[in-house]
């Protein structure tokens, strides 16, 4: 009478090392090590006057953080609660790309073998976003479309404009005719002014966003 339950108990057991919080955990903390070690080298900059390396700084530390509270929980929680982690290429894969491309493309450069123009942002950032999102199975072109936009116009207007962190806005074939026309500071408030223009105008043009899906 008792075994039949036990057994059953014994399947749905999933050990930490296979529990989808605790991996997580780990992989979270380990992407904070990484940004920290890459922005060990760049200058922090004060409270009043953020450097390059602030934002990264920051983020890896926020990511650390989250990380470790999700991965104390994964080895704390009761065995019925706990997820097997379930591996898919497809997901991983896009999610590569679309990091790779924001590496390699916001400010380019020489990388071993490969050279890469600089996109910055006004490229970059939309792009990363679409690409990101197209790793759910649940992806809609027309809720991408907007949270694109808008995205990297709250991107541009906290950490470009608001906090004044360091990172390339406009392609550079572009950068310096922008900079001797307008100024890089009135040109980048265009961009996320028009941006967040674009992003609410998605968002009440296009079907199924907002609520009213048909699909």
């Amino acid at each position: 009478m008792t075994s039949e339950p036990m057994d059953i108990r014994r399947q749905d057991t999933v050990p930490c090392y296979a529990r989808i919080n605790v991996i997580g955990g780990a992989v979270m903390v380990f992407i904070a090590g990484l940004v920290w070690c890459g922005a060990i080298t760049l200058d922090l900059g004060t409270i009043a006057d953020f450097g390059a390396g602030a934002m990264p700084a920051a983020l890896s530390i926020i990511l650390a953080a989250a990380g470790g509270v999700v991965l104390i929980l994964g080895f704390i929680q009761r065995d019925e609660e706990a997820e097997r982690v379930e591996f898919a290429v497809a997901p991983v894969a896009i999610l590569a790309i679309a990091i790779a491309m924001f590496g390699f493309f916001v400010r380019g450069g020489d990388f071993g073998l490969v050279s890469t123009p600089q996109l910055g942002l006004m490229v970059v950032g939309p792009l990363t976003v679409f690409i990101a999102g197209c790793a759910t199975p649940e992806m809609r072109v027309r809720e991408l479309l907007p949270m694109s936009f808008g995205l990297t116009a709250m991107v541009l207007l906290v950490f470009c404009d608001i906090l004044s962190v360091t990172i390339p806005v406009f392609p550079k074939l572009i950068q310096d005719t922008v900079s001797s026309s307008f100024g890089l500071d009135v040109a980048m408030r265009g961009v996320y002014l028009a941006y967040g223009a674009l992003a609410a105008t998605l968002h009440v043009a296009l079907p199924g966003v907002g609520g009213n899906r048909r699909d």
